[in-house]
């Protein structure tokens, strides 16, 4: 259960810090998901150019769960209306980029030709005293 509890706190320091990165990048207007599928953990809208972003958070124990990669494939190929991409901010934990963005690989969702609205957010761990 420690271990459940320490994912957890973890996972809101990430979704939290993505929060923030994504609104200092003018994503601030907060938005419901309309489709039918699954929702992202963070939906957010541009209002000035009335761009979608999206934003998960992905941490080391994700990583081989079915679950996670069919999220991670379901937004990244996600469209708008009028078939453009929608911005796909994925927050981690910075010393686990690489196993990331070999998953991104693996699954097909980044290569060196593609892949480029999707968005690697690496943050820094929490302070060990649990505050920043």
């Amino acid at each position: 259960m420690a271990s459940g509890k320490r994912d957890s706190a973890l996972r809101d320091h990430v979704r939290r810090a993505l929060n923030d990165h994504m609104s200092s990048l003018g994503f601030t207007r907060p938005r419901l998901a309309e489709s039918a599928g699954p929702a992202p953990e963070i939906v957010r809208r541009n209002p000035g150019r009335g761009r979608i972003a999206f934003g998960e958070t992905v941490l080391r124990s994700d990583l081989q769960r079915a679950t996670c990669h069919e999220r991670l494939k379901t937004f990244s190929q996600r469209r708008t209306r009028s078939r453009s991409t929608i911005l796909f901010f994925i927050g981690i934990i910075e010393d686990e980029r690489e196993e990331v963005e070999g998953l991104l690989e693996k699954l097909g969702i980044r290569s060196s030709t593609g892949g480029g609205h999707v968005l690697i957010v690496p943050i820094a761990p929490p302070a060990k005293n649990g505050r920043q």
